[in-house]
């Protein structure tokens, strides 16, 4: 059983884009009835989480979210983040999956995300950072239990 309580995110400009779902009957509690997913339909998830990213869709990205993660990450909250993350890293313009990590519950995939920075007297900067997803199967239904930039 997996505890499912935060996600720690390394890169300080992305860190508002994070979030996890939590057992909200028992908080800090393992949350037992996930099952791994088929990897198609969690790559399906991840893609349009950054293709989302990339176009600043906020509706799209939220629309992804389970039940427990749209009464934390709003539109609203979407915008902030996706300000912050153009100001330090520049437009994203692409997101290319690099990978499935192997774990025996979740599906976690990583992404590349390309940014385009904007500098002043200068040839714009072309710059990456990773970002995460997690699904799993809850309640008989695939859903996205967590991501953030790694």
């Amino acid at each position: 059983a997996e505890v499912i309580e935060e996600v720690v995110v390394v890169a300080p400009e992305a860190k508002g884009f994070m979030s996890c779902a939590k057992d909200e009957k028992k908080p800090g509690t393992a949350v037992k009835e996930h099952t791994k997913p088929k990897s198609a339909e969690a790559r399906q998830m991840g893609q349009k989480l950054v293709d989302s990213i990339c176009k600043g869709d906020s509706k799209g990205f939220c629309g992804s979210l389970c039940p427990d993660m749209k009464k934390k990450f709003t539109s609203k909250h979407f915008a902030q983040c996706h300000k912050q993350l153009y100001d330090k890293m520049g437009k994203p313009v692409k997101g290319e999956f690099l990978a499935e990590l192997a774990h025996p519950v979740f599906n976690i995939s990583v992404w590349k995300m390309t940014f385009i920075k904007e500098v002043p007297g200068k040839k714009p900067e072309e710059r990456q950072a990773l970002f995460q997803v997690v699904t799993g199967e809850k309640d008989g239904k695939m859903q996205l239990l967590g991501f953030g930039f790694i």
